[in-house]
């Protein structure tokens, strides 16, 4: 049986949706303005050790590896984004912005929609990787399985190049309009 192409870009499509969802209920959890903190400090840290798309990219392909694995992979998922999620509450808390905006500035940016279709295919793909290996098929789906491995490492490695893209750009913004005030 050969899967449909079209049915597998809208599961993908669905579990991306499904994963950002996720990702705005962590932006809204509570958070306690040490916790908030703790959280802002780690993030700084992370971001300080990223400098070039790659970086970008090995990060979030890695983590996206873990999410196509069958069975465990989209409950992984699910806890990664949300807690990146608590990341963007906790700069929400401390920088007294609203966690809407947060929540868009990937989608403007557009990386985030091509990260996180590039999250639902690796989600979708262990998740029919899962049901073929109950029903006793994973054989005939290893070749797709690894097939959405490949095309969503492709989408992550893009959505690598506009975030890194993106961040050099406000960068650079900032770092002129430091020159005038």
């Amino acid at each position: 049986m050969k899967p449909r192409l079209a049915r597998r870009i809208i599961l993908s499509l669905l579990m991306a949706t499904a994963l950002y969802a996720i990702f705005g209920i962590g932006a809204y959890s509570d958070l306690s303005e040490s916790e908030a903190e703790a959280r802002a400090e780690e993030l700084e840290n992370l971001t300080l050790q990223i400098d070039s798309p790659l970086q970008i990219f090995l990060n979030n392909f890695g983590l996206s590896l873990i999410m196509a694995i069958p069975f465990a992979g989209p409950l992984f998922a699910g806890w990664v984004s949300y807690e990146t999620g608590r990341y963007v509450a906790a700069l929400a808390l401390l920088n007294n912005i609203d966690t809407i905006f947060l929540l868009i500035i990937p989608i403007i940016t557009f990386y985030g929609v091509v990260e996180f279709a590039g999250y639902g295919g690796m989600v979708m793909g262990g998740t029919l990787m899962a049901y073929r290996i109950l029903r006793r098929r994973g054989r005939e789906e290893l070749k797709w399985y690894l097939l959405t491995i490949l095309a969503s490492g492709v989408v992550i490695l893009v959505a690598a190049l506009i975030e890194y893209a993106v961040i050099a750009l406000l960068q650079n913004v900032i770092q002129e309009a430091a020159q005038y005030i």
